[in-house]
């Protein structure tokens, strides 16, 4: 069997005979609404090709019309609902074409009730996985061969597509469940039928499910399975651009909607100090959050008001449709600021506990907090943001850029964000080039890295074969298959016994990180304390009436001995565990009296279970 391009359309009556100047109605975003939401209105986007004189009434039983918008593009025709009841709402576009006569099109709008179903709450607590559908796992085969589709399945190009779809994922849950992992995050699954876009940032239709993946009733299947296993899943959403073959790029309701034209545009320059700029006019953010990202990416306009509702609009319909659990917004930075965070209200208001991160891209903390801070007036409402400087930080430690003591200082200044330990931590991602390869696949600099990033605040992310040392440059070569993932494949690293030994010791290590967190949740909301010894030995440590965790790390190049109730006097505790580093846990011996001896150029996780005052 072949699959082929599908899509759901709203089901279209024409009434009357159609005329030179007939309208024929394709497509309606969002399909369908609910009763009983939050906001009880909607504003349906209906696509079609001549809208010219229409006009919409509704039959009033199950909705009424608030508001009608025309567009200079006959294209277009913008209508807002007011939701009655459930049921299926007629609504009839119609226009004069006689004395006598009028020409009607029926479009049936859907209205369900509301399942009942709550995002759940995302915070330290938790361990995020992050995954690309399309080089993980392949058990789809048949949708490998998708007629017309721009962007073919091609396993030798290195931007091409290698075939991993949705069920490729629900075939390995129970991997990632073993692993302790708490969270998935895959990138976007929204069709991108446009070429070199396997990674789903180049979205030519965001209500239709990418069909090299699947459809919607493997991706319901995905998130319904993943939350009964205890994962939960955020789904990977774009404000800021759509594919430039997009209709909304190709053929927009007016100019208002999309930053430029498709045959005359500027390019982003990245330029995010001309964003955060205290002294700097408007206009110079004006490139940076209008231009268009990577140089080919339809850049929408957020300070439209018609373009933040339909993005709110959309966002709202996926997680009431699958009972998605968060979003990842991609690009926080480059969108309309004031926009941005107006989408932001408008999810909240449906969902006020959504958990929402914001990805900024920025290695340095000063600039990067502009994003997270305290001041009223820059307040986003953004529930995390990728905290690239912190994974920088570690980085150069661990790698022996920097010191323990630079370290300590820049940890020291979290008081310049809002709420540091919401903020979402990693060592690397598919936009960075992998941190073993960083290391010179040294497992210990590798440990000692994820040591520090487990056991300091924040919420831990990991990417998709982090677990077991995958490695690769930057992209493509940060976006490898997973192992055993693919037919032909000669070995499956999603078992012990297709794992060499290296990849062993990491999973084991990361699955006893992962696992630390679900046996002991709430170590991970206590208060973080850290404190420098000397310039070369760090420790930090957190506590609550039943556990203490503690991290030490020694910079030095000499072993170092440590008291550990010197530190953290309760630690009278009928229980010690060392969580990492596993694989050397002979060397770290802890004697009677708390004693040990840190190696050099170690971290080590020690875990306490006492009865604490």
């Amino acid at each position: 069997m072949k699959y082929t391009l599908f899509k759901v359309f709203p089901l279209v009556l024409i009434v009357s005979a159609k005329s030179l100047f007939s309208l024929t109605i394709t497509k309606t975003e969002p399909p369908n609404w609910w009763i009983g939401m939050e906001t009880d209105t909607v504003t349906l986007l209906v696509y079609g090709d001549n809208f010219n004189s229409f006009s919409a009434q509704t039959s009033g039983e199950y909705a009424e019309i608030l508001e009608e918008h025309p567009y200079p593009n006959p294209a277009y025709h913008r209508v807002t609902l007011k939701i009655l009841k459930s049921g299926t709402e007629t609504i009839t576009f119609s226009k004069k074409t006689g004395l006598l006569s009028r020409e009607s099109v029926i479009l049936e709008f859907p209205i369900a009730e509301r399942n009942g179903k709550l995002p759940a709450d995302i915070d330290a607590r938790d361990v995020i996985y992050l995954l690309m559908p399309d080089r993980f796992s392949d058990v789809d085969t048949e949708r490998n061969f998708i007629p017309g589709h721009k962007d073919p399945v091609r396993p030798e190009h290195p931007w091409g597509r290698r075939g991993g779809d949705l069920q490729g994922v629900i075939h390995h849950l129970d991997y990632l469940q073993d692993l302790g992992i708490t969270v998935l995050w895959m990138t976007p699954v929204f069709e991108n039928n446009y070429i070199n876009c396997y990674h789903g940032y180049t979205p030519t239709d965001l209500y239709a499910i990418e069909p090299h993946l699947g459809d919607f009733q493997a991706y319901r299947e995905l998130v319904d399975k993943s939350q009964s296993m205890g994962i939960k899943v955020i789904m990977d959403h774009i404000i800021n651009h759509i594919s430039p073959s997009h209709p909304l790029a190709q053929n927009p309701p007016s100019s208002e909607w999309i930053n430029y034209t498709v045959e005359d545009f500027k390019p982003c320059n990245y330029r995010i100090f001309d964003v955060i700029n205290t002294w700097g006019p408007d206009s110079l953010r004006e490139i940076v959050q209008s231009g268009w990202f990577a140089g080919y990416l339809a850049d929408m306009n957020l300070r439209h008001d018609a373009v933040v509702d339909y993005w709110i609009t959309h966002a709202i319909w996926w997680i009431e449709t699958f009972g998605l659990d968060g979003i990842r917004q991609d690009t926080w930075p480059y969108s309309d600021t004031a926009g941005s965070a107006a989408w932001v209200r408008g999810v909240r208001k449906e969902y006020p506990g959504l958990f929402i991160l914001g990805e900024t891209m920025v290695f340095e903390k000063t600039p990067l907090s502009f994003f997270f801070n305290h001041r009223p007036d820059l307040q986003n409402g953004l529930s995390s943001i990728t905290d690239f400087a912190h994974s920088s930080q570690i980085h150069q430690l661990t790698t022996g850029k920097t010191g323990i003591k630079t370290f300590y200082e820049n940890l020291s200044l979290d008081f310049i964000y809002r709420n540091p330990s919401m903020m979402t931590v990693f060592m690397d991602n598919h936009d960075m080039g992998r941190f073993f390869t960083d290391t010179g696949e040294d497992i210990r600099a590798y440990v000692n890295a994820y040591t520090l990033l487990y056991g300091l605040r924040g919420i831990p992310q990991i990417y998709y074969g982090d677990e077991i040392g995958m490695t690769g440059g930057h992209d493509p070569e940060n976006r490898k298959k997973f192992p055993g993932g693919f037919p032909g494949d000669a070995r499956s690293a999603f078992t012990q016994e297709g794992r060499n030994e290296v990849e062993n010791l990491l999973y084991e290590q990361f699955r006893r990180w992962n696992r630390l967190r679900q046996e002991h949740p709430g170590l991970f909301t206590a208060p973080l304390e850290h404190i420098l010894m000397g310039d070369s030995l760090y420790a930090a440590w957190r506590r609550n009436n039943h556990s203490i965790l503690i991290l030490i790390y020694n910079d030095n190049s000499e072993p170092v001995p440590v008291t550990m109730n010197s530190l953290v006097p309760e630690i009278n505790g009928k229980h010690t565990e060392l969580i990492s580093p596993l694989h050397n846990a002979g060397k770290i011996p802890l004697d009677t009296h708390y004693k040990t001896t840190v190696p050099a150029k170690t971290s080590v996780m020690w875990l306490f279970t006492a009865d604490i005052p």
